[in-house]
């Protein structure tokens, strides 16, 4: 309490940043209930309303700064507080039309976090990245079925299933449980201006989980169906998903050829080109889905978080052009990280989380202790010093786009449960997405290597 009183007084101006920040709510507010009639043009109210909401953000997000808080925290309270489950003042709809351009910022910051990882400091902490992503499935997957089990009698939704059938269901929420947060990692770590050994072992940590989650979903899943139905495994299911992942990794790898080629040859424009390259990513992902199972009627879905990772990834260590790519994504990135977060605020299912409340946050407590466990018992696996192994758990906190599509995916999958399921799960998302990034930058200053980056 003391600290952050102090950096109240100490940080000039932040007074006057909530003053506007407020302003600008009363403005939008004003936009909102203004009797437009004939006037009302859709386009431009929705470039008012973002406008509003990212200044909003921003403003927000300095006042976060200066207590010490991740600004990532303090964009996602604006969009909480602007949205249609709190003040009201972009509703539902606006919410909705805001979507496509949340897309194209989660694309962009795969983007990045793709060229954020280094292959050679991959190699030298495989062994701290393997060992934490070990203790994470063998501790925290197993954990969280358990605690699914004793907390049957209290879940708000019928669980009517075998003991068999309980402990597969468990184990779906735990692999939800192991889900991370790339995108949140590299807004925090920027934010921060983290960089040693341990912001390296924990963000290849998150981008390693975010792929071996999606196997693991599958592979449960199809046990979770053979099991619950008397059916055997689908193979097929399993193969189509392996397929998808590596037909998305040899996209990016050519995507990345091509920015490459594009930075070495003409380089102009480069941020819009960024830009406009997570759009068509993540639009064309989109769209081949829906083609193939109209001509088709199958699913094939390429992941456009994977699909921009790898290509970022490519760049930057397989190609000469690297670095430059690194400028073009730094010189956007602040507007992009504003856009994702507070639309992110936006989307946040509060009156979900008010009929859970209690239960969930039991839940992210378990998940919290279970994590702090595999981080421990990881880290001294491979070795680590005891100040990582302490702080380990503490960076895995926050779940976002991930956790909810797999949330999304069990409710598709299992009709009977699956939907009751999914609510209470985005519930317990919606706390660890707040709480996350407040324990990430503690953990990276209490390792000593915030600041120490560019």
């Amino acid at each position: 309490m003391h600290r952050f009183a102090a950096a109240w007084g100490r940080v000039p101006g932040l007074w006057v940043r909530l003053g506007f920040a407020l302003l600008l709510a009363g403005v939008l507010a004003g936009v909102e209930s203004a009797p437009l009639g004939a006037y009302r043009f859709e386009p431009a109210l929705l470039s008012v309303f973002y406008g509003f909401l990212l200044l909003e953000a921003y403003l927000v997000g300095e006042v976060f700064a200066g207590l010490r808080l991740p600004r990532i925290s303090g964009y996602i309270l604006a969009g909480v507080l602007s949205g249609p489950h709190a003040l009201g003042l972009v509703d539902e709809h606006w919410g909705h039309r805001m979507k496509a351009i949340d897309d194209l910022a989660l694309t962009f910051i795969a983007l990045t976090a793709g060229c954020e990882l280094h292959l050679g400091t991959l190699r030298e902490r495989f062994r701290g990245i393997a060992g934490i992503a070990g203790g994470m499935v063998l501790v925290v997957v197993p954990g969280l079925a358990a605690v699914t089990l004793v907390a049957r009698p209290w879940l708000p939704f019928d669980l009517d299933l075998s003991g068999v059938g309980i402990w597969i269901v468990g184990a779906l929420v735990g692999v939800i449980g192991i889900a991370r947060s790339p995108t949140s990692a590299i807004a925090i770590i920027r934010d921060a201006r983290a960089a040693g050994p341990f912001t390296d072992t924990v963000f290849g940590v998150t981008v390693l989980m975010d792929s071996l989650v999606i196997l693991l979903f599958a592979l449960t899943v199809a046990v979770a169906r053979a099991a619950l139905t008397g059916a055997g495994v689908d193979a097929g299911f399993l193969g189509a998903v392996a397929a998808q992942l590596a037909a998305s990794v040899a996209a990016g790898a050519v995507l990345g050829g091509a920015l490459a080629a594009y930075i070495r040859r003409l380089r102009g424009y480069l941020p819009v080109v960024l830009m406009m390259t997570a759009l068509v990513v993540s639009e064309f992902s989109r769209w081949l889905a829906h083609w193939f199972e109209a001509r088709y009627g199958a699913a094939f879905h390429l992941e456009p978080l994977l699909i921009a990772t790898a290509a970022g990834f490519t760049v930057q260590n397989f190609t000469a052009q690297g670095r430059d790519l690194e400028e073009g994504l730094r010189s956007v990135a602040l507007p992009i990280f504003i856009v994702f977060f507070s639309t992110a605020g936006l989307h946040l299912n509060l009156p979900v989380l008010a009929g859970v409340w209690h239960l969930a946050l039991a839940f992210v407590a378990a998940r919290m202790v279970l994590l702090v466990a595999a981080g421990w018992l990881g880290g001294a696996a491979a070795g680590l010093p005891p100040a990582f192994r302490r702080m380990s758990g503490m960076a895995f906190f926050t779940q976002a786009g991930v956790s909810l599509g797999l949330a999304g995916e069990l409710a598709r999958r299992f009709p009977d449960w699956g939907p009751g399921m999914a609510a209470f799960l985005i519930a317990c998302i919606t706390l660890n997405e707040l709480v996350g990034p407040v324990t990430f930058k503690l953990a990276l200053d209490r390792v000593g290597e915030s600041g120490r980056g560019e």
